[in-house]
């Protein structure tokens, strides 16, 4: 979910109390609200920077393990292989400092187990924070002549122009359901079609529809996307366009637009693929660089090499992206390569309107020249009333007697038409071939602009002037939370997961002292119990201790664990005469973490 989903969940004083946290002091002189500190970067930055240990320590492993989850709490605390010199105790003080600070949530479903998540919106802006890379690009980007760039495919079409070329066969077909509530199958086939996606595509990216979704998984992509942009409904055994979302969505810049797509696919689709998605967002557009770079500094970091490692995975994921018309792919004799088309640090943006567009150019034939900075508005309505012939960087559409009588039947007329062609291109006159053309084309169809409204409502007229800019607002993806109670934050103390400790002697814990060895066990014991490490002295140095393990033998008695040391850990075997005093750690209240 998204932190506006979140925040609609949380209450007034909840959000007041998450900006008490210690680790928002710098976003609180700032007078930032919750909603804006969690997606704030220096903000961000600040809070990571106040961290305690153990908290960044679990933050690190949720992010490089779960991405923005959610998952289960066992899972959770079994992740032990990226927190080795983390107690379970700690471990839980960390979770717990997250969640009074709003950045993690405890959910449940009834009186099952808890699950864990974090605003999935904020994954890139944290990530960025808690993983820093230093990527150089590929030295071949200076050596124009010095190299061989071997193409493996070229980047499709942006998701955006696919998106709208699949509504435009949609609006084309009609918006009419069958009687079990779906899309005839001629429909379904046509918006197949028009996107340059294919089922395989997403099936290698480890993309899943909905359960007994009955359409194929590009179809399914496309509904689902268009839902939760808001520019679909569904009312009265149809569906139905939200014009006003619409309009403003075709207002947006083509930027603006494919970065809202990629934060929707990053949530949606590469979930297998989180933490390369993560680095490779960060990369500079336009720029060539060198998978295996990418792949050393994914190990660099510690993050999950399985990721990037399963080739199948990884091919199939960066074929999606190419597909998505996002990156670029090309190989030397010596490395792949690998650069992006579009601005991925447009995710971080404020969105923004457009107020202008290039203007399209027309040709006495009929042939329409589109620009790349063409207003969607104009792409929308050409869908209609022409015919594309190519959609590169510069596309080429055509006026026919065909379009022209298909337009007349959704309701235009030559008139309209010949007002849309003026605006569109920027009041340009149109030649006397093509009025004469235009004209006697509107003759022969004369008779289909008398044609039903259902029709017309199913391809509206999008304004071509400039509007004022509005926010377009994505639907979370994660459905999943929606039957699950948000805990109450409040109730979370490290002091509850640590039984009987009000019985505890205070010098166990306020004191390093030395003890006798029956004392000694004792306390190794309690500490074993809460998962909780212990101060351990050793001549003039003081280290932590994880026990892991007690065994006792002929009247003695040994215990394994984890002894810590100036940031490196190392499993040990110690006798009670090995160490001169001790104290038991509670994580958060004893000064030791």
């Amino acid at each position: 979910m998204f932190v506006k989903d979140w925040s609609e969940k949380l209450t007034n004083h909840a959000k007041q109390q998450f900006m008490h946290s210690p680790f928002w002091i710098d976003a609180a002189s700032h007078k930032l609200s919750w909603e804006e500190a969690v997606m704030d970067k220096p903000s961000v930055k600040a809070a990571v920077d106040r961290m305690d240990k153990a908290s960044v320590a679990v933050l690190r492993v949720f992010y490089s393990c779960f991405g923005a989850g959610p998952v289960h709490e066992e899972r959770l605390f079994s992740s032990g292989a990226l927190r080795t010199d983390l107690s379970g105790a700690e471990f839980r003080y960390g979770l717990i400092q997250l969640q009074n600070a709003g950045i993690l949530f405890a959910l449940r479903k009834g009186w099952g187990e808890r699950l864990y998540a974090l605003p999935s919106d904020c994954f890139i802006i944290w990530h960025q924070v808690l993983f820093p890379i230093n990527v150089e690009p590929s030295a071949i980007n200076s050596g124009y002549g010095h190299w061989e760039q071997k193409q493996e495919e070229s980047p499709n079409m942006l998701l955006g122009r696919q998106l709208l070329a699949a509504w435009a066969e949609l609006a084309r077909s009609g918006l009419g359901l069958t009687t079990k509530g779906t899309l005839p199958k001629k429909t379904v086939a046509k918006i197949a079609q028009a996107i340059c996606l294919t089922d395989s595509d997403l099936m290698q990216a480890g993309w899943q529809a909905e359960f007994e979704d009955p359409y194929s998984l590009v179809v399914s992509f496309v509904l689902k996307l268009s839902f939760q942009l808001g520019v679909l409904t569904r009312a009265d055994g149809r569906l139905k366009w939200e014009e006003d979302t619409l309009t403003a969505w075709m207002n947006q810049s083509e930027a603006l637009r494919e970065a809202h797509l990629l934060r929707w696919c990053l949530d949606e689709l590469l979930a297998n693929a989180r933490n390369p998605a993560a680095l490779l967002v960060r990369l500079a557009p336009g720029v060539w660089y060198s998978e295996l770079e990418l792949e050393r500094q994914l190990n660099r970091l510690g993050l999950e090499a399985s990721e990037w490692g399963a080739q199948s995975n990884w091919v199939g994921w960066l074929n999606l992206l190419r597909t998505l018309g996002w990156i670029e792919l090309a190989h030397t004799e010596s490395e792949k390569l690998l650069r992006w088309t579009i601005r991925p640090q447009d995710l971080l943006e404020k969105q923004r309107g457009e107020n202008s567009f290039e203007p399209i150019l027309l040709e006495p034939n009929g042939d329409i020249i589109v620009l790349p900075g063409c207003h969607y508005s104009i792409r929308w309505e050409l869908e209609l009333i022409a015919e594309r012939k190519s959609d590169d960087h510069i596309s080429i559409w055509q006026l026919t007697r065909q379009s022209i009588g298909r337009a007349l039947e959704y309701g235009r007329t030559i008139s309209s038409i010949m007002t849309f062609l003026h605006m569109a291109s920027a009041h340009a006159p149109l030649s006397p071939l093509l009025e004469s053309s235009l004209a006697d084309w509107g003759k022969q169809g004369a008779g289909q602009e008398t044609l039903k409204v259902e029709r017309f409502r199913s391809y509206p007229q999008m304004p071509l002037t400039a509007q004022s800019a509005r926010e377009i607002v994505l639907k979370s993806p994660l459905q999943t939370l929606e039957n699950y109670e948000l805990m109450n934050h409040e109730d979370f103390t490290i002091e509850r997961f640590l039984p009987e400790l009000d019985r505890v002697p205070l010098s166990w814990i306020q004191q390093l002292r030395s003890y006798h060895h029956s004392t000694r066990l004792e306390i190794l014991e309690k500490a074993l119990s809460w998962q909780t490490p212990v101060q351990l002295s050793f001549d003039e140095s003081v280290v932590a201790f994880v026990p892991a393990k007690l065994e006792r033998l002929d009247g003695s008695w040994t215990v394994t664990g984890i002894l810590r040391e100036d940031h490196t850990h190392r499993e040990v075997c110690l006798t009670p005469e090995m160490w001169q005093g001790m104290k038991l750690v509670v994580p958060g209240a004893s000064g030791f973490v």
